[in-house]
């Protein structure tokens, strides 16, 4: 087993330190190597190669359309491989449930496995740490992920996130609003309004974080663009 573990390191080195023109095969041969060492294996190494995933996806250059596909194809095999997903989608025999329906691979199962969908806090911290991405892919791929997890029901995702909330709230509210670049507004306002929708009960409306981001929000929106763009509009106090 050592001799997997080591290879399995290299892989993932390999993701992050080779040219992207051999990281489709890369890809592969870790799929493949985590296939045939099969789930139990794999969990305690669930971290790393989620963290290799992610990054691929992060790292997949604009200008390669093919880039983005294949990392993003790559992330959610990994989700699959570790979380599954809502049995209703495995008839489907679909890997992306959204706009891209990429095919999935077999996964090789071992009786008497039922670790999947239990996540580590690690896990689900690496990915919460990525939620408000100023990367649009970044996001999808994140949110996709805890729609595995969770097997798609907004009841799950709350009660996953529910020891997260005070985190999410630093994520979400770090500064005020104005003060951030334009990529940083939209990832937050984007984020935030994914919490909302999906896990309402996580931040209810009388939270002060909440009301006071809405506020801002409001008054953002509702200020000309010659009025915002003015040098003076942030010593303005919105209250």
């Amino acid at each position: 087993e050592i001799i997997f573990e080591n290879l399995l390191s290299v892989f993932c080195e390999f993701c992050f330190s080779k040219a992207w023109n051999f990281k489709s095969g890369i890809m592969s041969a870790v799929l493949n190597l985590m296939n045939r060492m099969g789930l139990r294996w794999c969990k305690q190494y669930e971290v790393e190669v989620l963290h290799t995933a992610l990054f691929l996806v992060k790292n997949a250059p604009n200008d390669m359309s093919l880039a983005g596909k294949e990392s993003l194809k790559f992330f959610t095999q990994i989700c699959w491989f570790f979380f599954e997903g809502p049995t209703s989608w495995k008839d489907s025999k679909t890997l992306i449930h959204d706009v891209l329906c990429p095919t999935r691979v077999h996964i090789r199962s071992e009786s008497g496995e039922n670790d999947h969908a239990i996540i580590s806090e690690a896990s689900l911290t690496l990915l919460l740490s990525e939620l408000s991405s100023t990367s649009h892919l970044v996001r999808f791929a994140i949110r996709h992920a805890l729609r595995l997890i969770t097997r798609d029901t907004t009841t799950s995702l709350q009660t996953l996130l529910s020891k997260h909330t005070s985190s999410l709230k630093r994520l979400l509210f770090p500064r005020l609003l104005r003060t951030l670049p334009l990529p940083d507004q939209v990832a937050v306002i984007d984020a935030l309004a994914y919490i909302v929708d999906r896990a309402p009960g996580l931040l209810p409306i009388s939270d002060q974080n909440l009301l006071g981001f809405m506020s801002e929000l409001l008054k953002m929106v509702s200020i000309a663009d010659g009025e915002i763009s003015d040098a003076g509009f942030s010593s303005v106090i919105l209250i």
